[in-house]
């Protein structure tokens, strides 16, 4: 790995293909920080250690490597011919500047990073002059592409899950209570009010539930207080805040009861969920969408949901990035029937992701870090583009899609003066221990 380092280091040229015609070449930049000047012959010869793989010049070396599969594999499989160059530009403007000021990049029909928000506005302003498009790996701000109309955002904004979360509800979860729970009152007021609208607009304004189904469930919720000798009144069961009469269930055992669905807005700090007690339901699914970027919050929401799952019937939508959160067991997810919006997704039965696997391992001879899995999508999904529809790719942006390793790519733009943002959202559901693809309906 070091050796490749120094490679990196020697030749930043790289002509993919040997058969360059000049008249049919895609001339495209990759700026990724690769912190060459740090790999010296001390760098080289240093033992391998995990301080040192942790240092600067390993920091984005899978994306590269992820990134020249692709190159490679279009030109091999797809015949492109690629003029393929490769800036190293760090989180400083100097290195952006010197980018600039290369002859080459005039004649670039795709500039893919810088990684870092300062030098990627030096070069932006640049590609905007001269009308290149610009690809941004990293940032998920939404206000990058405004007026912008070369700029291409890869990272979906967290208001993107709206969408997502506007089809669940719709499709699956219109017949439910819904709680919305947030971390204090101040926690991303703006977007927990859209999901207060978004639960407003799909809501049916009552479910109707079987006698049947009702009275099973009560003699099953009897049974077990017996068992644990709570004390309860038999012909009485409290659901909904509402006390039902069993005996009358029992006499109309082939009719149904109307339960009316709310919308109940939760604040975690001031009242914890003893307020869920109130309005939950038994005798009908109960929706959770928690919103909050905390892991202690997220630690103290998994383990109380928990408990009431023993009593209520509860699917939770966990917002807006739960899956950063590492130590939220799994057989607690399972049982909340966890959903996770995630940007990221690889299926590791899938046969391209296999095949992709062997390639990095048999090439670098390493794991492929998720990096790996990214810098290939993008080199394979803008290099297609660019293949497939020459100079005219960003006015047909919108319309192509092709399969990829660890996402999707659905870019859409709000007006013709702004860029491109990819709003795809990768939505699973834990079953029996596996992440499982969820369809919301809102993909196109």
């Amino acid at each position: 790995m070091f050796k490749k380092l120094l490679n990196i280091a020697i030749c930043l040229i790289v002509l993919a293909s040997s058969e360059v015609r000049a008249q049919d070449t895609c001339h495209v930049a990759l700026m990724v920080p690769l912190y060459l000047e740090q790999v010296d012959e001390a760098f080289y010869e240093a033992e391998p250690s995990n301080k040192t793989l942790a240092t600067k010049p390993f920091s984005f070396l899978h994306f590269y490597e992820g990134f020249m599969i692709a190159a490679d594999s279009m030109v091999n499989s797809r015949n492109m011919k690629l003029d393929l160059k490769i800036y190293d530009v760090d989180n400083t403007v100097n290195k952006a500047d010197s980018a600039i000021v290369d002859p080459w990049l005039e004649s670039a029909n795709l500039i893919i990073g810088p990684f870092y928000l300062k030098p990627f506005n030096v070069v932006k302003n640049y590609a905007v002059e001269h009308n290149i498009p610009i690809v941004d790996p990293i940032t998920q701000r939404s206000e990058i592409v405004d007026s912008l109309p070369n700029v291409i955002k890869v990272k979906p904004s967290m208001e993107g899950q709206l969408a997502p979360l506007d089809s669940l509800i719709k499709n699956y979860y219109h017949a439910n209570n819904i709680f919305i729970i947030r971390q204090d009152r101040y926690s991303d007021t703006a977007i927990v009010n859209k999901i207060n609208e978004i639960a407003l607009r799909n809501i049916d304004s009552c479910s109707y539930v079987d006698n049947k189904h009702i009275v099973k469930t009560i003699k099953s919720h009897q049974k077990r207080w017996k068992y644990l000798k709570v004390d309860f009144e038999a012909s009485d069961y409290l659901t909904d805040n509402i006390s039902l009469d069993v005996d009358s269930l029992k006499r109309h055992i082939d009719d149904s009861t109307a339960f009316r669905n709310r919308i109940v807005n939760i604040n975690y700090k001031r009242d914890s969920l003893n307020i869920v007690k109130d309005y939950a339901s038994s005798m009908r699914n109960n929706l959770f969408i928690v919103y909050g970027n905390d892991k202690v919050f997220a630690n103290e929401i998994v383990n109380k949901v928990t408990k009431l799952v023993e009593h209520y019937p509860i699917t939770v939508i966990m917002l807006p990035e739960w899956s950063k959160f590492t130590g939220l067991f799994n057989d607690n997810l399972m049982k909340m029937h966890a959903i996770y919006f995630d940007d990221t997704y690889i299926d590791y039965q899938n046969i391209r992701v296999e095949s992709f696997i062997c390639k990095f391992r048999n090439r670098y001879e390493t794991e492929p870090a998720l990096q790996a899995f990214e810098g290939f999508d993008i080199g394979w999904y803008f290099l297609n583009a660019l293949n497939f529809w020459g100079v005219n790719m960003m006015e047909n942006l919108s319309y192509f899609n092709i399969p990829l390793l660890h996402s999707r790519y659905s870019f859409q733009r709000d007006i013709e003066e702004s860029g491109y943002e990819n709003t795809f959202w990768n939505v699973y559901q834990f079953k029996g221990y596996n992440k499982i693809l969820l369809k919301t309906g809102y993909e196109k």
